[in-house]
């Protein structure tokens, strides 16, 4: 039963991966900008400014318009890859635990994905920021906004669920 402790610990850090993951895909809050009284945030999918012009309407659209280069799409893929790895970790560690109890193969999966997802992820993390800190998307002063920060505590629990894993097969 001790064993099961790590695996239920993993699978748990696991599943916050995992949701971390996705609320920092989806959300449009990667990055904000302020110039003068216009705001902005950028995430992968869409842009949104607010103007105080256009008494203060938030207005968002598809960030394709001003991206056009092609490490955008490395970025989203590696980040659709991490959520996905990080799904199959989950899948897989909820087999060993409930259905495939006596099979060794599900655990070896589950740390190979989680650890997979956090490569992913920081790989998505690394070329975002380095596109952005060239100044040849925005030149303007932004800061990294929670979206940002909830990919990578998603790869930072990602790696804290296999370390988990591994001392759950080592045990």
């Amino acid at each position: 039963m001790e064993g099961s402790k790590f695996l239920i610990v993993g699978l748990v850090l696991a599943i916050c991966a995992f949701i971390f993951q996705l609320i920092g895909l989806a959300s449009p809050y990667w990055i904000v900008a302020e110039i003068t009284s216009l705001k902005m945030n950028f995430g992968l999918w869409k842009y949104c400014f607010q103007s105080p012009i256009l008494s203060h309407t938030t207005i968002c659209r598809d960030v394709n318009a001003i991206i056009t280069e092609d490490w955008r799409d490395a970025v989203r893929a590696m980040s659709i890859l991490g959520m996905i790895a990080l799904l199959v970790s989950v899948v897989m560690t909820i087999l060993k635990l409930f259905a495939m109890k006596e099979s060794k193969i599900p655990p070896f999966v589950a740390i190979g994905t989680v650890f997979a997802g956090a490569v992913f992820i920081l790989i998505a993390i690394a070329v975002f920021a380095a596109k952005m800190n060239d100044g040849s998307v925005i030149s303007v002063p932004f800061d990294y906004h929670f979206a940002f920060a909830f990919c990578i505590i998603a790869m930072l629990a990602a790696i804290a669920a296999g370390c988990i894993m591994v001392v759950n097969v080592m045990k």
